[in-house]
């Protein structure tokens, strides 16, 4: 018999945590040789010499360009440290982004050597600061950004790699991605070392992920869920239910369809595909006579008068 109980505790593996402040931090604007001959660094270096040894070769037989990394190197990268301690990954992490001339070594948004991840779970946030929580306030190139977030919390949930994926499927979640809710909701039905598990939060993900406009597997999952939940306990969970899809369902702002290219399968049947409604109207845009550039571009952005673009019917 499941137990349906509630508990919000939320991990993070440094893994995690400073590779995506590799993504996000700028590198200050020194020349290659403060750098590579910082007396500090090069002092830090010669204390983890045997760290250093596995991180550079890792680095130099690849050609890295801009802040970007993808993800093919990435997964080879969590392979590379993969038996490593916490303590270990932090400061081959702080060598890569050094090397590659990303962030210092010694940058202070580095989580502190040998802080349990558990403290930094806050980092991931901060990855998400940029973005706008509600949907009617993204930009295109803010759902474009999500998307290539998304992109990365899916491959490590189809690598069952759970603690990774989940707190950025949590943040995409919040931010009205049906699949990301549905996914989370699955890994909160299951558990893991570092995420406990919640039936009844997932069944309020599942729940946002099946309200409105969504694809209809989402629906078919809730409804099977929905009927094993015991009578004595569905007022609480159809509470629960209400008050996730009310606060972090964006179907209004949602299309979906099966009119479009993309096959799943045999290719037979296609498959619904959701898409918010300010992607298409871009996508529309970029296809028609005038060069790709319309007023849906500049939707919640800042135009050349310093005027904010609003929505148009």
């Amino acid at each position: 018999m499941v137990k349906w109980r509630d508990c919000d505790m939320r991990y993070l593996s440094v893994t995690v945590i400073t590779f995506l402040l590799a993504f996000t931090s700028q590198a200050n604007a020194n020349s290659n040789e403060t750098w590579e001959n910082d007396d500090a660094w090069l002092a830090f270096i010669a204390q983890y010499k045997e760290i250093y040894d596995i991180v550079e070769p890792f680095y130099a037989k690849r050609t890295w360009r801009g802040r970007m990394i993808p993800y093919t190197q990435y997964r080879k990268w969590l392979k590379l440290v993969s038996d490593m301690s916490d303590l270990e990954r932090n400061v081959a992490e702080r060598m890569f982004g050094h090397l590659r001339k990303v962030v210092r070594f010694n940058d202070p948004l580095h989580p502190p050597i040998g802080v349990n991840g558990i403290e930094e779970v806050v980092v991931v946030g901060s990855l998400f600061d940029q973005f706008p929580i509600k949907a009617e306030d993204f930009s295109y190139n803010d759902i474009m950004g999500m998307r290539g977030i998304r992109m990365m919390a899916n491959d490590f949930y189809r690598d069952e790699l759970y603690d990774q994926a989940y707190p950025l499927l949590l943040q995409l979640a919040k931010r009205g991605f049906k699949d990301s809710q549905s996914r989370l909701a699955y890994i909160l039905f299951t558990g893991t070392d570092e995420v406990a598990k919640s039936n009844l939060r997932a069944l309020g993900w599942l729940g946002a992920a099946a309200f409105g406009e969504s694809e209809p597997q989402f629906r078919v999952l809730f409804k099977k869920f929905m009927n094993e939940v015991p009578e004595s306990v569905r007022p609480t969970v159809d509470a629960v239910v209400a008050a996730y899809v009310e606060e972090f369902d964006a179907s209004e702002h949602v299309d979906c369809t099966t009119n479009h290219r993309f096959h799943k399968g045999s290719g037979r049947v296609k498959r619904t595909l959701c898409k918010f409604e300010l992607e298409q109207k871009v996508e529309a845009c970029n296809a028609g006579r005038y060069g790709g550039v319309c007023w849906a571009h500049t939707v919640n952005t800042h135009v050349d008068d310093g005027i904010v673009a609003e929505r148009v019917p």
